[in-house]
């Protein structure tokens, strides 16, 4: 997938760190666009997001590709940073393209991929009072990402494969730490969004993924699980991702 016209991504400087911005093609200075907030995984560069995801091409949002320290996001053993070092650039990233680009900040959303995917969902549990939707890809959901949640219940789909080897859907021990299973974390955020029901299954849009989907919630939570994929960035995920996300609002 190419990624978007050098005119229309550009660098942008977060203080000591760094975000790739990709505005949307037929980008009106004067209007407020929704912005996605957009995390890697480990090892994973904003300029391969930007390549690989087709979040811009799929959205009519300012999308921004956040790069980790040492490419990496807290909550994993392997991050260099602390949950409030990195939730304090998510916002600062916010901020900083705001002051530049109209954004609606009613329509501000976090999606990532593996660490990312996870990091996104930690946003979620500290940050609702900035996203009003997340979500995670293949996320590795090492424990606690969860702990320590503040405020408002926020929307979460997660997208994960059945197959995936690395973040196995059963959950498992990675890095020396442990992880939990995409359903044990799904059942957690059902339980924080005040979700009433077991999941309703049905067969989702795309074949070979099944959409679960939890009712009587304070806000939005389902997950689609396809039959394969490994750990890679389905080629679903952003139209999925954008589905999702353009009816969240706080």
């Amino acid at each position: 997938m190419e990624s978007a016209s050098p005119d229309l991504t550009f660098p942008l400087a977060v203080g000591h760190r760094e975000v790739l911005v990709s505005l949307p093609e037929h980008h009106d200075p004067s209007v407020a666009r929704p912005v996605i907030l957009t995390f890697g995984g480990w090892h994973e560069t904003p300029e391969q997001m930007a390549a690989t995801t087709g979040l811009r091409e799929a959205s009519d949002a300012i999308v921004v590709y956040a790069r980790g320290v040492e490419n990496a996001w807290a909550g994993a053993p392997y991050s260099a940073t602390s949950p409030e070092e990195d939730v304090a650039f998510a916002r600062d990233a916010v901020r900083e393209v705001a002051a530049r680009h109209p954004v609606d900040w009613s329509r501000v959303y976090a999606v990532g991929h593996s660490n990312g995917g996870a990091f996104a969902l930690l946003l979620a549990c500290r940050a609702p009072d900035l996203v009003a939707g997340v979500v995670s890809v293949a996320g590795m959901f090492y424990d606690p990402v969860d702990a320590a949640c503040v405020g408002d219940p926020v929307p979460v789909q997660v997208i994960h494969a059945e197959d995936d080897p690395v973040a196995q859907v059963s959950g498992g021990l990675r890095h020396g730490a442990h992880f939990l299973s995409a359903r044990e974390m799904l059942d957690r955020w059902a339980d924080r969004n005040g979700c009433l029901s077991v999941p309703f299954s049905r067969a989702g849009a795309v074949p070979g993924v099944t959409a679960h989907e939890w009712w009587g919630c304070h806000a939005e939570t389902r997950s689609l699980l396809s039959d394969g994929g490994g750990h890679g960035w389905p080629p679903h995920a952003a139209w999925e991702a954008w589905d999702f996300l353009s009816r969240q609002n706080r």
